[in-house]
């Protein structure tokens, strides 16, 4: 009698004991490597869009100080063939008495090459479409990283370099971009001048501070391919300086402050 009762006292503890292993048990993912994952979807980000045109809805505000100078609420088609700035985009219906028409008349004492219009307008979608030339992923030296696995086995990237930019984003299982987004942390100059010389002057020039930059992009896969759901931009461009040179120095000088808001919403994901 006093063997079994023993016996049944090892078998239970035995038991216990592996319930107590089994609840102990984790399994511990690796954490890829942050040279990898910046290589691999820079290659996603080139070879791995979906290359039909879909359709957007597009809602863009510009400020000029305090004045509205840019109001867009249209429908645009967007084919983008690599998210390195291979894009091309227009206006569903087009309108000779559209927004464009209009702000020109705000910036009538400049050249059509001059003209602020593209850097508040044009420029910062192109410049964000441009992710694979981004430049945490170009200069990765330059920063700090810190990778992990999401509830959802993704994988979730921050990034951040001391007075410029942080962010982060997040790719799937293949390195398909999902989300991104990134924002100044600190203010930077930017400088532009003509490739035309006039005497020992550039045609014109022109500079202004990036106060404030934030930008998000999203994204779906759709038949294993990338597709544009989102695209979201503000920008704030202080001490806005034009100067136009003949060849005796400067003949015309215009000083501002722009402020830029760009909505991009794909059609499909609404």
């Amino acid at each position: 009698m006093f063997k079994r009762i023993l016996f049944f006292v090892l078998v239970v503890n035995f038991c216990f004991s592996q319930k107590e292993v089994e609840i102990e048990t984790v399994v511990v993912k690796r954490i890829p490597k942050i040279d990898n994952i910046l290589k691999k979807l820079q290659k996603q980000l080139v070879k791995n869009c979906d290359t039909t045109t879909q359709s957007f809805l597009l809602r863009q505000v510009n400020l000029q100080n305090s004045d509205t100078i840019i109001f867009r609420n249209e429908e645009q088609v967007i084919k983008i063939n690599a998210l390195d700035g291979k894009f091309t985009k227009k206006n569903s219906i087009e309108n000779k008495n559209n927004w464009f028409t209009k702000v020109k008349e705000t910036f009538k004492l400049y050249d059509a090459s001059e003209s602020p219009i593209g850097w508040i307008s044009g420029f910062p979608i192109r410049k964000n479409l441009t992710v694979s030339k981004f430049d945490f992923l170009v200069n990765s030296k330059n920063y700090m990283y810190e990778v992990e696995w999401t509830a959802d086995n993704s994988i979730e990237v921050k990034f951040e370099t001391p007075g410029f930019y942080k962010g982060r984003f997040v790719v799937d299982k293949n390195y398909n971009l999902l989300h991104l987004e990134y924002e100044t942390t600190v203010p930077y100059p930017f400088y532009y001048t003509s490739a035309e010389s006039v005497g020992k002057y550039h045609k014109f020039t022109s500079s202004w501070i990036y106060q404030r930059e934030k930008v998000s992009l999203d994204f779906a896969v759709v038949n294993k391919k990338m597709i544009l759901t989102a695209l979201s931009i503000e920008e704030k461009l202080r001490d806005f300086l034009f100067n136009r040179y003949d060849k005796e120095g400067v003949i015309f000088t215009d000083r501002t402050n722009f402020t830029t808001s760009i909505e991009l919403q794909n059609k499909l994901s609404r």
